[in-house]
């Protein structure tokens, strides 16, 4: 039976009238009511072949994309997540979520309907999947992701920076072995904090520690950079601790690639039989609340996830009214945490 406006009328007790005023985006109707409508419109299937009422319905709504593998574990994304919808919610938007696989994309009906004005895609996404979603010519921001051949804005983390200070700062406590936990191919992020690790040893001469070798070959003894991200994204501890148990020469510290990473590895120390931070220390990159419910408390990089979901929306708003101004990158500064997972030397 064909959709009317009577039965969106009847379904909240209010008059054609006013289901009309909300459909055609006409005040006379509370924003709460309005969205109400709008909501029913599209779950009956008032919308369909009306492409006046899907323009008025596609401008209150942004659609958020995530992997469905970041769906196992919100401790980072879910901050950034709430900070996109409060956003939104303040400037007028509604919410919509897809979870998506990366290897085998399926455009939401939203997107290829046209009923939202803009995509936030959260996390890693491969380039096809930009350029399959960039053909509807919806607006797209990248949170924590960046591509290097697709024009699309994207809001980062000063990751290099973070993989830098980190570094420094356990050079001037004295440590001399030093090495990086985090797997390269998995993300730019992680190459970029891989970076800022390299390039601090190297700027300040870690010569005490550098004996008779290159960097790359100091980084190659105490530094673990591939297979290991699939086991922190499901949590595999035995998996983890089969790794370790590979490993020549521990360092004196580990520089993980993020705190999943860094807790993970504390845990898998634990059942080899090394306590940190008497036998090893350990830092992670991102301070998830997870760093201050563990033992020890994980000293850590910040990274203001808030803030990402915050400027996205912003700059997603930004760019529905600006089609045709250059694609921006976005860079987040980072600040050090301090907790009890790092003992001097």
């Amino acid at each position: 039976m064909k959709a009317t406006m009577k039965q969106i009328a009847d379904l909240h007790g209010i008059s054609v009238n006013a289901v009309s005023l909300a459909l055609n985006n006409k005040p006379g109707v509370s924003d709460e009511m309005r969205s109400k409508i709008l909501r029913t419109a599209e779950e009956i299937g008032y919308l369909e072949n009306k492409d006046k009422f899907v323009r008025t319905f596609s401008r209150m709504n942004l659609c958020v994309m995530m992997q469905k593998k970041y769906s196992r574990d919100m401790n980072f994304y879910g901050r950034v997540l709430y900070a996109v919808v409060e956003e939104a919610k303040r400037n007028g938007y509604d919410i919509l979520m897809n979870f998506f696989d990366d290897n085998n994309l399926e455009v939401p009906t939203m997107i290829s309907d046209h009923r939202v004005a803009g995509i936030v895609i959260i996390g890693k996404i491969n380039d096809e999947n930009i350029s399959k979603l960039q053909t509807y010519r919806i607006p797209i921001i990248l949170v924590d992701h960046a591509s290097l051949t697709k024009s699309v804005d994207s809001i980062l983390t000063d990751n290099k920076l973070g993989g830098f200070i980190i570094t420094k700062y356990l050079i001037d406590k004295g440590f001399k072995k030093i090495g990086f936990f985090g797997d390269l191919n998995y993300s730019l992020s992680i190459k970029e904090r891989f970076f800022g690790f390299k390039e601090a040893l190297d700027s300040f001469e870690l010569n005490h520690g550098i004996v008779n070798m290159t960097l790359d070959e100091y980084i190659g003894k105490y530094s673990v950079t591939e297979d290991i991200e699939e086991a922190v994204l499901s949590n595999d501890i035995n998996k983890m601790t089969e790794c370790i148990k590979t490993i020549d020469q521990l360092p004196e510290v580990y520089i993980c690639s993020n705190d999943k990473a860094a807790i993970l590895l504390l845990s898998s120390l634990q059942s080899l039989g090394y306590h940190a931070p008497n036998d090893i220390s350990v830092v992670g990159f991102d301070n998830i609340d997870m760093c201050e419910k563990i033992n020890p408390k994980l000293t850590t990089v910040n990274v203001n996830k808030e803030l990402m979901g915050k400027r996205a929306v912003q700059r997603l708003i930004y760019r529905i009214s600006h089609r045709d101004v250059v694609s921006e990158n976005a860079v987040i500064s980072v600040d050090l945490v301090e907790r009890d997972s790092v003992q001097m030397p």
